[in-house]
C-alpha cells in the first residue's frame, strides 16, 4: 500500500494552509480550527451547508469540544479524498494513465494541489488508490456471493459476470481494471493480487469437483490459471464502454471452456446457467 503523505511527513505552505482543498482567501469565514469550508455546488443558504452541522460546540466541556473538532477536520480529510479518488476516476475511466495530468484530476476535482499532496504523493499513488478500491469491491462481491451457499461453479460464474457489470457501470471498478493494465509493469502493484485471484478460483474449483460438477482428473489449480487468464484477456479485447459487447465475449468465453473442465453431465446445465446469468447483467 503506497504511504499517504509527503516522505518524512513534510507538509509544504499550501498542504499546512489547504488541507481541505481551499486555500485561505479574504471575506470568505473558515471553519473553526482556521479552515476555510469547503465549496459545495447547488446550496443557496448556510442553514443547507453541512459543515455548520460539523462545527465543534461553542459552551460545555472542553473535551468534547477538542473531539467534535477532530471529527469535523476528519470529515472534511475524508471528503476531500473521496473528491480527489472521484475525479481521478472519471479521468482514468475515460483516458490512459499516460494522457491524464495532475491537473486534470485537480480541475475535475476543484482543488489544490496542496489538497492533493497531503493525501497523495503523486499521480501514480493516487491511481494505486484507485486499484486498491477496486480490489475493496471485489472483495466485498466476493462475500455476498459465497453467503448465497450456490455451488462452487455457480458461485464462480456469477462472480465473474458481476465484476463485469461492475466493471461497465462503476467509474472507479472501470478506472481500476483501465489501470491494472497500464500500469501492472511499470508500477509496484501487490504481487500477491493475481495470486489471490488463482486461490480464490481455486478453492470455488475444488469445490465444484465435490459438487460432481467438475472433473477430478485436472488440478484444481491449472483450471484456475485457465479461467483467471480467460477472464482477463476477455476484458483486455473487449471495450468496457459497450457493455453487451464485453458480456458477450465472456458468454462466448464460458461456454467455450466449460467442456475442458466441466463433467459431460453437467455441461448442458451450466451452458443454460450461463446464459440466464448473461440475460440478467
Amino acid at each position: 500500500m503506497v504511504k499517504r503523505g509527503m516522505p518524512g511527513g513534510a507538509q509544504t505552505a499550501d498542504q499546512r494552509n489547504d488541507v481541505d482543498g481551499h486555500s485561505a482567501a479574504p471575506g470568505r469565514v473558515g471553519t473553526p480550527g482556521g479552515s476555510p469550508p469547503p465549496i459545495i455546488e447547488g446550496t443557496d443558504s448556510a442553514a443547507e451547508l453541512p459543515w455548520r452541522e460539523a462545527a465543534p460546540p461553542l459552551r460545555g466541556d472542553p473535551d468534547e469540544t477538542g473531539k467534535a473538532m477532530t471529527e469535523a477536520s476528519e470529515r472534511r480529510a475524508d471528503t476531500t479524498r473521496h473528491r480527489l479518488i472521484a475525479a481521478a476516476s472519471r479521468q482514468f475511466s475515460r483516458r490512459s494513465y499516460s494522457m491524464v495530468s495532475l491537473d486534470d484530476i485537480l480541475a475535475e476535482a476543484g482543488l489544490t494541489k496542496g489538497a492533493m499532496y497531503f493525501h497523495f504523493p503523486s499521480k501514480q499513488a493516487l491511481a494505486l488508490a484507485i486499484i486498491d478500491d477496486l480490489i475493496e469491491m471485489s472483495r466485498a462481491a466476493v462475500t455476498e456471493l459465497l453467503a448465497r451457499k450456490m455451488s462452487g461453479l455457480e458461485s464462480l460464474i456469477d462472480l465473474v459476470h458481476l465484476l463485469a457489470v461492475q466493471e461497465t457501470q462503476h467509474e472507479v471498478a472501470q478506472a481500476g481494471v483501465r489501470l491494472i493494465e497500464t500500469v501492472d509493469n511499470t508500477t509496484a502493484l501487490p504481487p500477491s493480487m493475481w495470486q489471490s485471484w488463482i486461490e480464490l478460483v481455486t478453492t470455488l474449483i475444488q469445490r465444484a469437483v465435490a459438487d460432481g460438477d467438475v472433473v477430478d482428473h485436472h488440478d484444481p489449480e491449472d483450471i484456475a490459471k485457465m479461467l483467471v487468464a480467460l477472464w482477463v484477456g476477455t476484458r483486455r479485447i473487449s471495450d468496457l464502454d459497450q457493455p453487451e459487447h464485453y458480456l458477450d465475449n465472456l458468454q462466448k468465453a464460458w461456454i467455450l471452456a466449460l467442456p475442458s473442465f466441466t463433467n459431460p453431465d453437467r455441461i448442458d446445465y451450466f451452458t443454460q446457467f450461463i446464459k440466464r446469468r448473461h440475460a440478467l447483467a
